[in-house]
């Protein structure tokens, strides 16, 4: 039996003929629909091809395969749109986390981090701890965010220091435990505790210093020196540098000192901390 042969209408043009195959295969890749019109040769009549019995099968196939594809591509354009609305988040959130880093960097750059001694230009010294002065003029506290107006006694300036904290009499400082001449018991410190905190905290007065700090000021020692309350609450602090004994320095230091959680001590503690400016030499 002879293949059937077929001819299409494109437009103005009739072509052909063709067979079967080849009309099915125009049919799959869209240059030929369901609308266009083909005659079977010899039939003498044009008929949409979705109406003609021996093309409805491939026809129905044809459609089937074009909404398939067609779902894949929208599926892939949406995948591909979602795709670049991560990528551009991303980009942002690079962008961001970038300008963040950049401004941290010029932050620390200028103040320093609070976790380090500034590039080696602020060094701490070993702080000296000793019983607590007894006097109550001595232990203004800093808590209430006012100066004191009581003048230091003399005898505690400078770094003269390692005995500032005991009692300016001219006799010994008590042993830790034992009595004072009055029969009022000498509380032990606990002086690991305190140096604990202080280790821990010390950096936080690194912005306090770097306030006061000049262009090309020369290395310089600053000694200070503050009590702790029995109630574990730092209380006046004093800055033994006639530069820095009053102002910013003194309310920096004793607004953050304000935060340091010591343990409360039985008869307080009063602690002696030099910091130096300057290159380590």
């Amino acid at each position: 039996m002879a293949e059937q042969t077929w001819l299409f209408r494109q437009g103005d043009l009739i072509l052909g003929p063709v067979p079967t195959k080849v009309l099915v295969d125009k049919l799959f890749t869209g240059e030929l629909s369901g609308q266009t019109e083909v005659q079977m040769m010899g039939s003498g009549l044009f008929r949409k091809l979705k109406d003609v019995p021996e093309l409805k099968v491939h026809w129905a196939k044809a459609e089937a395969k074009a909404r398939v594809d067609a779902q894949a591509a929208e599926h892939a354009r949406q995948r591909q749109k979602r795709t670049l609305v991560l990528v551009g988040i991303a980009a942002g959130l690079l962008l961001v986390v970038g300008v963040g880093v950049a401004v941290l960097g010029s932050y620390l750059a200028v103040h320093g981090s609070s976790g380090d001694d500034g590039d080696n230009d602020i060094t701490f010294e070993t702080p000296v701890i000793a019983r607590a002065r007894r006097d109550a003029d001595e232990l203004v506290d800093y808590q209430m965010g006012k100066r004191p107006t009581t003048p230091r006694p003399a005898g505690n300036t400078g770094t003269a220091g390692a005995t500032a904290s005991a009692p300016t009499t001219g006799t010994p400082k008590p042993k830790m435990g034992s009595a004072d001449s009055d029969g009022l018991a000498v509380g032990e410190v606990d002086q690991d505790a305190i140096n604990a905190v202080i280790a821990k905290f010390k950096p936080t007065l690194i912005p306090c210093i770097r306030e006061v700090a000049k262009p090309g000021m020369p290395p310089t020692k600053i000694p200070i020196e503050f009590s702790v309350l029995e109630t574990g609450k730092v209380g006046r602090v004093w800055v033994d540098n006639p530069d820095f004994k009053n102002g910013p320095l003194v309310e920096c230091l004793s607004r953050e000192m304000a935060k340091w959680p010591f343990k409360p001590q039985p008869s307080g503690a009063t602690i002696q901390l030099a910091f130096n400016i300057g290159k380590k030499s």
